[in-house]
């Protein structure tokens, strides 16, 4: 297993965070009140993560039991296609022209951004350098992202966008289980 340090996945995620980390908003009064019920939601969500764990968790060994009698080319080609189909999504949601509040909008973005880092390892096949390492990493994206989707689904947000967004999440979700195959 590879030191996380030594992973330029891992450190691009920590620039997201850095990114975002010390923003500061002029919010309005309307983007307090989300911004404080998107908080509520979390904290919840964060509270509730061992069911959060379970529901993908439901996903993954779905996904298992169909792939079981796959060979490791057939695997790892449904892999690149659900994949593949995830990034579709991801590019709706960032595609979308509505905006958000700017609590919903920031939130979405940054999943986004994660979610797209670990798409795009996924697409060049790095897992299969250090499968351990990077299943970690992004088991934490997929599961962090899932928890922000619970969050921000019953907010009003654009009804297309939180539907392509929870698409590719459990997209993502899948295959990441064959991954740890």
């Amino acid at each position: 297993m590879k030191n996380l340090e030594e992973i330029k996945l891992y450190n691009d995620l920590n620039s997201i965070s850095l990114k975002y980390k010390n923003m500061s908003f002029g919010l309005e009064e309307n983007d307090i009140f989300i911004n404080n019920k998107l908080q509520t939601n979390l904290i919840h969500y964060k509270n509730n993560i061992d069911d959060i764990k379970s529901r993908a968790n439901l996903i993954s060994s779905e996904c298992r039991k169909l792939a079981n009698n796959s060979n490791t080319s057939e695997i790892i080609n449904t892999i690149i296609e659900l994949n593949s189909f995830a990034k579709e999504k991801f590019d709706l949601v960032l595609n979308n022209k509505i905006k958000e509040s700017l609590p919903i909008e920031t939130i979405i973005n940054i999943t986004l951004e994660e979610l797209i880092l670990i798409n795009t390892s996924i697409s060049n096949k790095d897992f299969l350098q250090d499968k351990f390492t990077y299943f970690y990493i992004y088991e934490k994206v997929a599961i962090n992202s899932f928890l922000t989707f619970l969050a921000i689904r019953d907010l009003e947000v654009n009804k297309e966008k939180i539907e392509a967004l929870s698409q590719g999440i459990l997209s993502q979700i899948q295959c990441l289980s064959l991954i740890s195959m």
